[in-house]
């Protein structure tokens, strides 16, 4: 849902110097028996008995289950940021010494899905095998504590080199695995986890390389709550082929981009839901963009960087790419809007014409000693030339890029698509990704309560690697002293001036760096249907945004209820 967040909310909620008790956690009704319940949130096939809650390329990551078996301490509604979090495993979170210690407190009498009794022990060592092994933080993002202890069986102190205030989106969000498991496994990187042991309400059932399901954990500590006795996650290849069964039903809850959706979802039956019920259909929950390898010549120039950029027409990515599903981005500063307008910087506002501009485009690489040559931009003999990657089986992005060559071809640019083909297209894409081997990729920003968490992700150096390496953020390797000290002023922020200010610092290196183009305000892709359970998301209730995404799926599963 669209909203405009206040400052001192934002603040609220950023800073959290007490998370204490008071958030809502899972009801407590009596269970009753409802049918199982089909989830599909990315074309993947065959599926690989990986669940290994950390790894990105894992078939329980990709398909999004990981906090169903391997919990997460709390879950945060991005959807209306001044509530309090959802507690999951921690009944508190308290801040103190500046913002560089965290005590969390968990739930009493939790026990794994083994039998086994969890404790704060298995808070801290999860900690502690994240910080020994860099590499199960590719994508999470989590924040290194300087020293992890426990003071009794339900109390887990995090201390941290640094103020961490701004992190509690991150750190609250790990998903714990139990020590027990855990600490005899040799390479924790490499490790499938193909039967997890968790603390969560699903333990992993039957499996196949064309799908898995889940059943209620017996040992979960709120199973009386749970409506929903069974969960499939059904392979398929690619998007085109999850259309027909998300239309009709077959599955009840899909996370796909539908062209079309009033003719050919919603009218499909009148129990096929969506966040609204008109265009733009689904909520915004982060920024699409054009990342850009700043390794690479000559996309290591800012002023190629943001000439390509003005070139690009939005709207027709809106309107023919994501059948108007995703708005175009409108300004430089890549904020999701208007939700964040309370951090725009005036300067910014309105200054990316939805179309393009054209002369801009001339202006910049003028300026930068390029001339058209033959049609085509060109400095020392070398035109700008440059990929585009993505999955094809991700047919939304596919068109996009399609687009956009044409688009910055016709501008005088020499770019071309680089389409991952095959059903583990995502997965392979990912990994070019993660090691800087592409060139430019069209990618989902982040989630996040504030614009930090967008900047987090696209300027963040030290989430990032060597080229070979794999980066768990900032794909494109911008690596920028100046946000560098601003990513970091905002985490040490205490007042709202000081967060605003750290987040007008990034929207202008953003602006002028553009270390990631944006191109569009990224839809939460959510279509779930009311036949046999009640309880979900929409803009008129907004308790938890509805896409099946890590870690939403988890709360918003806790809240159905069977239709009888």
């Amino acid at each position: 849902m669209n909203r405009k967040i206040a400052g001192s909310v934002a603040a609220a909620a950023v800073l959290g110097l007490g998370i204490a008790a008071c958030g809502s956690s899972p009801s407590s009704s009596s269970n009753s028996s409802g049918k199982p319940l089909s989830i599909v949130t990315t074309a993947l096939s065959p599926m690989t008995d990986n669940f290994n809650p950390f790894l990105p390329t894992s078939t329980g990551y990709l398909t999004h289950s990981v906090n169903l078996y391997d919990e997460p301490l709390m879950v945060y509604n991005t959807q209306n940021t001044g509530e309090q979090p959802v507690h999951e495993l921690a009944t508190g979170a308290v801040w103190s010494n500046g913002g560089r210690t965290l005590t969390i407190t968990t739930r009493s009498g939790v026990k794994w899905s083994d039998g086994k009794a969890f404790s704060s022990s298995d808070v801290a060592f999860t900690f502690n095998l994240i910080k020994t092994n860099p590499a199960l933080n590719a994508n999470w993002s989590i924040p290194i504590p300087a020293s992890v202890t426990t003071t009794n069986s339900t109390t887990t102190v995090l201390t941290f080199a640094q103020p961490e205030l701004a992190s509690a989106y991150y750190i609250l969000q790990t998903p714990i695995v139990p020590e027990h498991i855990w600490q005899s496994v040799s390479n924790p990187v490499t490790y499938p986890d193909a039967n997890p042991v968790g603390t969560g309400p699903y333990v992993l059932d039957r499996f196949s390389s064309t799908g898995y399901t889940m059943k209620v954990n017996p040992d979960y500590y709120a199973k009386a709550s749970l409506h929903v006795p069974e969960l499939s996650f059904p392979a398929y290849a690619g998007n085109a082929n999850l259309l027909p069964p998300c239309s009709d039903g077959t599955i009840d809850w899909c996370g796909i981009s539908i062209f079309g959706v009033p003719q050919n979802y919603l009218s499909k039956s009148s129990d096929n839901k969506t966040w609204t019920a008109s265009a733009p259909y689904f909520s915004d929950n982060n920024v699409v963009g054009l990342w850009f390898n700043v390794t690479k010549a000559p996309l290591n120039d800012p002023a190629v960087r943001q000439a390509i950029s003005y070139a690009i027409n939005r709207q027709q990515l809106s309107t023919d790419g994501e059948s108007n599903n995703e708005p175009p981005a409108t300004s430089t500063a890549g904020m999701i809007l208007p939700a964040q307008n309370s951090f725009l910087p005036s300067s910014l506002a309105g200054n990316l014409p939805a179309a393009g501009d054209q002369s801009k485009v001339s202006s910049i690489l003028t300026a930068d000693g390029y001339k058209l040559t033959g049609g085509k931009w060109e400095k020392a003999g070398k035109q700008i030339t440059f990929s585009i990657s993505v999955p094809v089986a991700y047919s939304d992005y596919y068109a996009d890029a399609q687009l956009l060559v044409k688009q910055l071809n016709a501008a005088g640019f020499n770019a071309s698509v680089d389409g991952v083909p095959g059903s583990n297209g995502g997965t392979v894409w990912a990994q070019q990704l993660g090691s800087g081997n592409f060139d430019t990729a069209i990618h989902w920003g982040a989630q996040g309560l504030t614009p930090y968490f967008t900047y987090n992700n696209w300027m963040n150096y030290t989430l990032s690697a060597p080229i070979g390496k794999t980066a768990g953020a900032d794909y494109g390797r911008f690596n920028d002293p100046a946000a560098q000290a601003a990513l970091n002023a905002y985490q040490a922020a205490t007042t709202p001036a000081e967060l605003s200010a750290a987040i007008a610092t990034l929207a202008n290196i953003e602006s002028t760096q553009v270390p990631v183009a944006p191109l569009l305000q990224g839809a939460s892709w959510a279509e779930f249907s009311t036949r046999d359970y009640t309880g979900w998301p929409s803009k008129a209730n907004p308790y938890m945004d509805p896409g099946p995404n890590i870690p939403e799926m988890l709360a918003v599963i806790q809240q159905l209820k069977p239709v009888s």
